[in-house]
């Protein structure tokens, strides 16, 4: 609870830091109801160049819709940490569909979202949509117990890809990595790879509004992976230089 702010009661500098701080942010998650973030949405985009995405929140579909307004342009984890959508009552989740337009983030793991509940959100928008992990420090290690910290002051249980709150089924978040997220989002709506691999590319780099990377063309970053037919990385390329290779 420490680290909570009210938007109408903390001023910028006490919630990001000074100038220089502020221009290393690149993306901030907030939720819509609290008081005064309408006006902090509007500081950082038109300010200070930063996104806004809505999340973590349990803000009525109205609210949002004034903060997708005010200057928004995301929604984070869709379905997750926020009120489910509900037929008279669609909260944040509804603004997929509506004529604003936002980008949306899915976590497509397989344990945050029901393949069905992943496959209708994508298929809602999938030029806006975006696939991500949610994957903490726990990613690649073996399963257990391990200890908390001042986000989750609890003892974390990691089985598979799944960390809970130990004793709880309580999410803490996922183990998953990209490429498992773009086949399972393949597999499940039936899209194809291109149409999956652009959810972690191409569609992030436009919500950021960047011009160098995103897709493979002359003129961008060379960055980029080689997958087989499946969505298995083969080759990661940094820079124009190969630094991995699947043996």
């Amino acid at each position: 609870a420490t680290l909570m702010r009210i938007p109408s009661h903390s001023p910028i500098s006490q919630s990001y830091g000074d100038i220089a701080s502020l221009s290393a942010i690149k993306l901030v998650t907030l939720a819509p109801e609290l008081d005064g973030s309408t006006q902090l949405i509007k500081e950082l985009t038109q300010k200070h160049s930063i996104r806004i995405s809505l999340g973590h929140s349990a803000a009525p579909y109205d609210s949002g819709l004034s903060a997708l307004q005010a200057g928004a342009t995301m929604m984070t984890h869709v379905f997750n940490a926020m009120n489910p959508l509900h037929h008279r009552s669609p909260g944040l989740a509804g603004l997929i569909a509506s004529a604003e337009s936002p980008y949306y983030s899915l976590i497509a793991d397989g344990i945050h979202l029901h393949p069905a509940t992943l496959t209708m959100a994508f298929r809602a928008n999938p030029q806006k949509c975006i696939l991500i992990t949610d994957s903490v420090e726990m990613a690649g290690l073996p399963d257990g117990l391990y200890p908390g910290h001042a986000q989750i002051p609890h003892q974390q249980r990691k089985e598979g890809n799944k960390v809970t709150i130990e004793g709880t089924d309580t999410l803490i978040g996922s183990c998953s990595s990209i490429d498992e997220c773009v086949r399972k989002l393949k597999e499940w709506s039936g899209c194809s790879l291109a149409e999956a691999v652009q959810c972690a590319t191409e569609n992030i780099a436009n919500m950021m509004g960047l011009e160098d990377r995103g897709i493979i063309e002359v003129g961008r970053r060379a960055d980029f992976v080689v997958l087989d037919d499946a969505g298995f990385v083969l080759e990661t390329w940094l820079g124009g230089k190969l630094v991995y290779r699947r043996k």
